[in-house]
């Protein structure tokens, strides 16, 4: 039997994803990087149930959601951001509406005058205009790095994906597919190579067992040093 959702909104908390896995034996609960709640329970159980049980951790879900919302950049026109081949700018100007540009190596955020940058709806805006140039910044780079990355360490890939995904940086699947995160487009060049070598790694060695780590040091040198390097990023929060 395949997993089922619902969705429900339940303030003050907001969307409650809510999945029936029949792999579940207990409900598990997680507030995803975007804040809202996903909620993972047995087939047999009520839905009911999940949702009191939901509401029973309401003060810790709101602590969850608070974390994330502090972690999140407040764009603004003083702060510096970029992507591996664009930087943000922000600019005042004297239209309605905000806008944006895209070129010469800048990525131009147009804010009527009598608004506010920090206004969750512009934030919204900038952070949809980043995504976008990075997805067509990853197609280019991404695909042509980790062939030039196999090439050099011999190794054979069938397929190479640019994803967005909020969980993982990348992923190789067991026919040796490749996935790859648009957010490595906000990395560090050395973390970028980093998660592909990582991956690649997984096309001979399937596991994070001794055997991955010692292949993974061979083609990546101080792989472990990365490695911790890369929790200080997060995949969607930024």
């Amino acid at each position: 039997m395949m997993a089922t959702d619902n969705y429900f909104h339940l303030e003050p908390i907001g969307a409650i994803h809510i999945r029936k896995n029949p792999r579940s034996s207990r409900i598990r609960l997680r507030v995803k990087p975007d804040g809202k709640v996903q909620v993972s329970m047995p087939l047999l159980v009520s839905e009911q149930k999940a949702i009191d049980f939901v509401k029973s951790k309401v003060d810790w879900i709101l602590r969850q959601q608070q974390d994330i919302k502090a972690s999140l950049t407040i764009f603004s026109p003083d702060k510096c951001f970029k992507t591996k081949f664009h930087e943000l700018k922000i600019v005042t100007v004297a239209q309605n509406k905000v806008s944006g540009m895209v070129g010469k190596g800048f990525i131009q955020i147009n804010v009527p005058a009598n608004q506010s940058f920090q206004r969750p709806e512009i934030q919204q805006f900038i952070r949809k205009v980043i995504v976008s140039v990075m997805r067509q910044e990853a197609k280019v780079y991404l695909p042509a790095r980790l062939m030039e990355l196999a090439d050099k360490h011999g190794l054979q890939v069938e397929n190479v994906y640019v994803k967005h995904v909020k969980s993982r940086w990348g992923s190789c699947s067991s026919v040796n597919n490749i996935n790859l995160n648009l957010h490595l487009m906000r990395l560090p060049d050395r973390l970028i190579d980093y998660v592909i070598l990582h991956e690649l790694a997984h096309t001979i060695e399937k596991n994070h067992g001794p055997g991955f780590w010692k292949l993974l040091e061979k083609i990546c040198p101080g792989s472990k040093k990365l490695d911790k390097e890369l929790n200080n990023y997060h995949v969607d929060i930024y």
